[in-house]
């Protein structure tokens, strides 16, 4: 999934001259959280709600500032070093860099034009689309070896029984050599999907009861 397929596009800006009070107008009439600075067409920086709220913070008379944290331009609150993606970059590159750096959005540009920003939410709303949680499902882990015929037989065992899979994730498992299935399944008759691969010799991981 790529970064263009689900970030917003054309987001709302602001210079690094305008008051940093038109800058909270715009996060708070669209209810966003970040906002790109750019100048003469090119990103020089991001402004977050909590660099608008650090600035509030350090406009006391002790700073010597003569006017309110609003009447101040976005240049002394906004963050110059900035992370981007392009739109071809994967969802899963967003996140890591996000996760990593504890970024709350990255923009997104091509060459050097700004042509949108991805969020957290963004994201997150990714990879709920991505597993289908929106739809009542039965979700089972299957662990079996690193065997693309084992994997075709899982999906097979599942369509002689009826069952449709809404979304598989597929991920290493702790043994050398195995993978795990976390599978969304189209059926509320759980012990019937167990038993079945259980008679196939599939290995299902067993729920942990919450205290």
């Amino acid at each position: 999934m790529l970064v263009g397929k689900r970030m917003t596009r054309n987001p709302k800006t602001v210079s690094p001259d305008d008051p940093l009070s038109t800058a909270a107008r715009i996060l708070r009439e669209h209810r966003f959280h970040h906002l790109p600075v750019v100048e003469d067409g090119g990103l020089v920086g991001i402004l977050s709600d909590t660099d608008l709220r650090n600035a509030s913070f350090a406009a006391t008379p002790a700073a010597g500032r003569g006017g309110e944290p609003g009447d101040r331009p976005v240049r002394e609150a906004m963050r110059t070093e900035v992370w981007s993606v392009t739109p071809e970059d994967s969802v899963e590159d967003a996140l890591m860099i996000l996760t990593r750096e504890k970024f709350g959005a990255l923009p997104v540009l091509s060459g050097d034009r700004l042509v949108g920003i991805i969020t957290r939410t963004d994201l997150l709303n990714a990879f709920v689309d991505l597993l289908d949680v929106n739809e009542v499902c039965f979700c089972v882990d299957v662990t079996f070896s690193r065997n693309m015929a084992r994997f075709e037989e899982l999906i097979d065992t599942f369509a002689q029984i009826g069952v449709e899979v809404r979304s598989v994730l597929i991920a290493p498992q702790g043994e050398i050599g195995a993978l795990n299935a976390h599978l969304r399944l189209a059926t509320i008759d759980g012990p019937a999907v167990r038993r079945t691969l259980r008679e196939k010799g599939f290995v299902i991981a067993e729920q942990v009861s919450s205290l």
